[in-house]
């Protein structure tokens, strides 16, 4: 239901622009900064024309006509080429169309600000300051001091008297043990002594428990005479909250007679949605006004965070400890209360902020739009990953830089006018078919994307097997991945959807890293999942399996191979052809393991790479020269790349193919090295930086 009022807003808004300003102003724009410029393109045949549904943004006509949907007249757009672009979301408004759209900026700042949580609840009882007033004994309730509930009363006063038989043969049994000492004490007989006084300890401790200080001890014992009645006292002073007896009903020892609240200090309990509980510390300075009170602020100190999070309400709840001066807070008050926090996600640095306006929020993910440095009116929606709210502006932990230009009015219609295009937007979300593979791809980029795909394809088996360990580490292995590809050189069709896809990635990367739990860590690799379709749908990648062919120690007996070969590459490169020498008879070692491994296989293209491998290093033995040393070299490098591609190896550095095409009379030949940095072994100290980064063939 949200979703269609927010298309319905979205659409309507863009209909009244194109009824105000006419199919020029923001839907049909989408050409240049100025109107001279859309003129300028319309007549070098750069803009296309066609018609589309405001309801429906996806039909896309060539000519006028009615919505085969809705029916609907279809409105005229103009398209862009994409010649300029930076980004399948950019779009460009003139002058006029920005007043009608009223677009405004503001930069990315840096800085913390005061998150501000509002938060309602009620005074209430310290209960830390109640006190009961119970009977100590069983007996009649002759007399109540205090008689009525809300009565104000001092610590130590008398509250009530109570009549009990068993009081009285307590008392009775003091006064006898008392006698019974004295005349002990004339006997010469220590054994009768002790016993007396002990008998007359166990009467006096019978009678404090039962409520009877030391200094009615002492009376009864000198005056010999038992009291007949028991004064309770107050515990504390307070107010009366609740009275459970009348005078003449018999009580029970424990029952309960008065209970009293110091109301000097109390407690205001809060509710907190669970969203705001990250802004919300103990020891933390809360405040918060009463009704009764119009204007006065009271202030608490957050003493409690409950552990449980309210199922009905999604709030938690909070307890402020509040010294209530002049007893003006009155239990039962309602309150509203305003907690603010300067906390930063990073204490060491400060944020990147943007006003709450800017984004256009969907769950955890945000749209945002940029404009262009230095290009007023252009327009390129940006994904962003968000942080917490604060106030008027929300943290930002990815997708912007310190500086950039946000909408932070606007941002719909330009969302809006985007949707009309048919390019990704908020409503729209990126699709694109390809058919086949761009041959003019760059080798290098084709070799790491494809890397990429090898990469997601162990981060897939990972998720689907649920090992937390291993998908962190996936994770970390495709975020490396994904850096490593370089968008160098690349037609512009192709970069644009490349940014795109790659965007989206790294924002489902990000909230993967940062996912609670196993349910929203499903859904967000769902998400991820589809975002990596599309991008192996777009390039005409092959699904592949996690693990290469081969085992482990094939690969470990590979790597060994490798490590020779990479020091003849560089002894080649410094032209020493002594050490060379020496490189090559070491080679045969790892080389023959290498061998029996491939045997080992079962791989239909064994004896091919068998064969060559044998013939390539008995010919690097049997060299004599340069020369003929990196004629044979060349030979194994193409045999190895096709194993390293092959079966992989298990070294943690990338493995790249470099080229130089000035070699053997500008036919051109290739190397494997460890790094992008070029050591020619073809020609050594003549043109030792002579080449260039063709592929990489392991991650």
């Amino acid at each position: 239901m949200r979703n269609a009022s927010l298309r319905f807003f979205i659409v309507f808004s863009i209909f009244l622009l194109l009824w105000a300003g006419g199919a020029g102003a923001v839907a049909a724009q989408s050409g240049a900064e100025h109107q001279h410029d859309s003129e300028e393109q319309a007549a070098a045949g750069t803009v296309e024309t066609v018609w589309t549904c405001s309801m429906h943004p996806q039909i896309r006509l060539p000519e006028s006509g009615q919505c085969p949907i809705c029916f609907m007249d279809l409105i005229e757009i103009k398209k862009e080429s994409g010649a300029d672009r930076q980004s399948l979301r950019q779009i460009s408004f003139d002058e006029r169309a920005r007043r009608m759209a009223q677009v405004e900026v503001q930069p990315v700042v840096r800085g913390n600000t005061a998150r501000e949580v509002r938060m309602v609840g009620k005074v209430d009882y310290d209960e830390t300051r109640v006190g009961t007033i119970t009977s100590w004994v069983n007996g009649r309730i002759d007399k109540l001091f205090v008689d009525y509930t809300g009565s104000h009363v001092r610590r130590g006063q008398a509250m009530a008297r109570v009549y009990s038989p068993e009081l009285l043969s307590a008392q009775a049994e003091l006064i006898q043990a008392s006698s019974a000492l004295q005349r002990a004490e004339h006997s010469s007989n220590e054994i009768i002594k002790k016993t007396a006084a002990r008998t007359l300890e166990a009467s006096r401790e019978k009678l404090r428990l039962l409520g009877l200080g030391d200094e009615q001890l002492r009376g009864i014992e000198q005056q010999g005479k038992p009291t007949e009645h028991l004064t309770l006292i107050a515990p504390l002073s307070g107010i009366v909250i609740k009275k459970d007896v009348n005078e003449g009903m018999y009580v029970k020892t424990g029952s309960p007679i008065y209970t009293v609240a110091d109301l000097d200090q109390v407690w205001v309990i809060l509710e907190a949605y669970e969203s705001d509980i990250q802004a919300i510390a103990l020891g933390q300075q809360v405040h918060f006004t009463v009704e009764s009170y119009p204007g006065t602020s009271f202030q608490g100190e957050v003493a409690y965070i409950d552990s449980l999070v309210d199922d009905k309400s999604r709030t938690v709840r909070v307890r402020l400890n509040v010294i209530n001066v002049g007893a003006k807070l009155k239990p039962g008050m309602f309150v509203r209360a305003t907690s603010s926090s300067m906390a930063s996600d990073d204490p060491g640095r400060s944020s990147l902020l943007i006003p709450a306006s800017a984004p256009l929020v969907t769950g955890k993910r945000a749209l945002v739009y940029v404009q262009l440095p230095n290009e007023k009116g252009v327009y390129v929606g940006r994904e962003v990953i968000l942080g917490q709210r604060r106030g008027e502006f929300y943290q930002v932990h990815s997708g912007l830089k310190e500086g950039e230009l946000v909408v932070t009015r606007g941002n719909f219609k330009i969302d809006s006018a985007i949707q009309l295009q048919g390019r990704p937007s908020l409503m729209n979300p990126y699709r694109e078919e390809v058919l086949g593979v761009d041959t003019s791809l760059p080798l290098l980029f084709v070799s790491r994307l494809n890397l990429l795909n090898r990469s997601f394809a162990k981060l897939s088996q990972a998720f689907h097997g649920g090992d937390v360990g291993q998908q962190k580490a996936t994770l970390t292995q495709f975020s490396t991945s994904l850096n490593r590809i370089k968008e160098d050189n690349l037609p512009k069709k192709d970069l644009l959807s490349w940014l795109e896809l790659s965007m989206l990635l790294r924002s489902d990367l990000i909230l993967l890293q940062e996912a609670e739990g196993s349910r929203e860590t499903k859904h967000l690799y769902g998400t991820m999942a589809e975002h990596f379709h599309q991008l192996r749908n777009r390039f005409a990648l092959n699904d592949v399996a996690a693990t290469r062919l081969g085992s482990v120690e094939l690969r470990e007996k590979i790597s060994l191979l490798l490590t020779r070969y990479f020091v003849l590459q560089q002894d080649l490169a410094a032209d020493n052809l002594e050490a060379a020498l020496a490189d090559s008879a070491s080679l045969s070692p790892p080389a023959d393991a290498v061998i029996a491994g491939l045997q080992e296989t079962g791989f239909e293209q064994v004896n091919s790479f068998v064969s060559r491998l044998t013939k390539d290093i008995h010919l690097l033995g049997g060299a004599e020269t340069l020369a003929e040393m990196r004629t044979f070299f060349y030979s194994l490098s193409l045999t190895l790349a096709q194993v390293v591609e092959t079966f992989g190896s298990v070294d943690d550095v990338p493995i790249y193919v470099q080229f130089c095409p000035m070699a053997f009379d500008n036919k051109g030949a290739t190397w494997l090295a460890p790094s992008e940095e070029i050591s020619n072994p073809y020609f050594g100290a003549m043109m030792l930086r002579c080449g260039e980064v063709r592929q990489q063939i392991t991650e």
